[in-house]
């Protein structure tokens, strides 16, 4: 399997262009964390990610779990992101249907600047039925062109906390807050200071390491069509994950002129 994917990530390397790589749950990003990036061209996003059971984020259920993401930028500020986390092996004992849902929002707060970076907003809606995938957070990007390449460095603070519907109630807006370890063993993540830099020394392709605030994950990522972004990734160099994300427009405009303007791109 893993023999597959690389040789499928060399073979994708002969093609062309761009950035803006996605994490796991279909945000820009790098492997778990996000980033201030903002796909304008291409607001609509789908990705599949498969995560390895040791880092699967479900505490003591060590099994793999495949994420199903859908994001639309509905403003030029404003994008909203849904997942659903599916657990093969739990799913066939179980018979379980659709998995745990998150649905939560970004806001940009800032564009980047000459010397100044961008800055998001994360925001997950209280009541989450997943609250170890919360994304409360406010991060920074900021991107350095050199002769070698690009450099692209995140910085970014996630909530320790987490609103939760009071067992029993009925009413939506009866709410608690608890720690993330108290509701999950594994919520360490984007719980507190994260960070990410990746390395871009081709525009179509690079390499990247993250700091999650819970394991030190590192990966490459490939573009290999300017709608189409792959990535393997390892966690602690102990456990293997990937993830393929595919970016829609909404443009309309003649195939002729899309292939001008991404000539001059």
């Amino acid at each position: 399997m893993r023999s597959r994917i690389l040789l499928f990530f060399l073979l994708s390397f002969l093609a062309f262009k761009s950035l803006a790589q996605v994490n796991i749950m279909g945000k820009p990003g790098y492997i778990n964390t996000p980033s201030a990036n903002w796909n304008t061209d291409r607001p609509l996003g789908i990705t599949f990610s498969h995560l390895p059971g040791d880092y699967s984020m479900f505490g003591n259920e060590k099994t793999d779990v495949n994420f199903y993401s859908f994001r639309a930028s509905l403003t030029s500020f404003f994008e909203v992101n849904l997942s659903v986390a599916h657990r093969p092996a739990k799913a066939e004992i179980d018979k379980l249907g659709v998995g745990d849902r998150q649905l939560d929002f970004r806001f940009r707060l800032s564009k980047e600047r000459e010397f100044l970076p961008a800055i998001v907003l994360g925001w997950t809606p209280p009541g989450s039925v997943a609250p170890y995938l919360t994304h409360d957070y406010l991060l920074a990007t900021k991107n350095f062109k050199t002769n070698l390449g690009r450099l692209q460095l995140t910085v970014g603070f996630g909530s320790p906390y987490v609103f939760l519907k009071k067992t029993g109630s009925d009413s939506y807006f009866d709410l608690e807050i608890k720690k993330k370890s108290q509701v999950n063993l594994n919520a360490e993540y984007l719980s507190g200071f994260f960070s990410a830099i990746s390395y871009s020394p081709v525009d179509f392709a690079g390499v990247m390491m993250e700091y999650d605030s819970n394991s030190l994950n590192g990966g490459i990522y490939i573009k290999p069509f300017n709608w189409l972004s792959l990535q393997a990734h390892t966690y602690e160099a102990k456990a293997w994950g990937f993830t393929a994300g595919l970016n829609l427009s909404l443009s309309k405009s003649p195939k002729s002129l899309r292939a001008y303007e991404d000539r001059m791109d």
